[in-house]
């Protein structure tokens, strides 16, 4: 519920660890990295709520991954509308609840990743070894465009995701923080279909006025991307020429817009024995730096 309105159904597999497995197993995963739904990131709250949430649901994933260590990872929530807050909270992250990383969302109360504000968070996050998960969140084009839920969740998540990650790579973050790994949901979205555009434009402008002292491009392969954008032509486009080796199975996983059989799907594809490694599990060991595989 938000306020007095349903918001989404929720079943156990959101919080039973037994009950997630048995849908593991059936779909061959052998380790899923745990991470808070987007709604309970918070943002909109005062920080001191925000941060009664953050603890509830660091907790959660804690218990779950203390409970099943072999097949569970977890990232975890920090008040982020209050950069000063969430910088100090990330050292809770790991050293508490001992979290792999931190989800964040695609836009902070309609302000874009690359906003200076949030470079001491950035900052903290690589001198912590942290690693930092954006997951689509409240749009700002479907806020200003008014659009349904539906049209919101099909086509305005990807594109705001897209608007995350250009914000990141044409402020320089990675020029700034070169040990920050930093992945996006939904395969980046919208993200491949303009990096052409984005390298056009930093030769135009002179790096975007100095902005960035590499091609959007080369920064964008710096990234990490999940998998979860539901086109097998696409995700090979993705993990062949927008980020090799820097993508990830993701799924949704339990919700509706979700890839199903990412064993199966993944397998089918028509990519190398090597793109097929990264894909399964090699990317996901690099972005949360640390063995998975047994």
């Amino acid at each position: 519920m938000i306020g007095d309105k349903p918001f989404r159904e929720l079943d156990n597999r959101s919080w039973d660890a037994s009950r997630r497995l048995e849908d593991m197993d059936r779909d061959d995963v052998a380790v899923q990295v745990l991470s808070p739904m987007p709604e309970l990131l918070s943002y909109w709250h005062h920080v001191d709520d925000a941060i009664l949430i953050c603890d509830a649901a660091n907790a959660q994933i804690a218990e779950m991954i203390a409970q099943h260590p072999a097949r569970f990872r977890g990232l975890g929530v920090a008040p982020l509308q209050d950069p000063e807050a969430a910088t100090n909270y990330l050292k809770r992250i790991k050293g508490e609840f001992g979290l792999s990383g931190v989800e964040i969302g695609s836009n902070i109360n309609g302000k874009m990743l690359g906003d200076s504000s949030f470079e001491s968070f950035f900052a903290e996050g690589e001198s912590l070894g942290l690693c930092i998960f954006v997951h689509a969140l409240h749009p700002v084009a479907a806020k200003a465009a008014g659009v349904t839920p539906v049209e919101t969740a099909f086509v305005y998540f990807p594109i705001d995701v897209a608007m995350a990650a250009a914000s990141v790579a044409m402020a320089g973050l990675l020029d700034k923080f070169p040990r920050l790994r930093i992945a996006f949901s939904h395969g980046g979205g919208a993200l491949g279909a303009v990096v052409g555009r984005m390298d056009t434009g930093w030769k135009a402008t002179k790096g975007y006025g100095g902005r960035m002292s590499e091609a959007p491009s080369a920064a964008i392969r710096k990234m990490f991307f999940d998998s979860n954008v539901l086109d097998p032509d696409y995700l090979c486009y993705l993990v062949q020429n927008v980020a090799p080796g820097q993508v990830f199975a993701g799924t949704d996983y339990p919700y509706l817009i979700r890839q199903q059989d990412p064993s199966g799907f993944i397998s089918k594809l028509p990519l190398s024995a090597d793109e097929i490694q990264s894909l399964n599990w090699h990317a996901a060991e690099k972005f949360l730096d640390e063995r998975i595989r047994a």
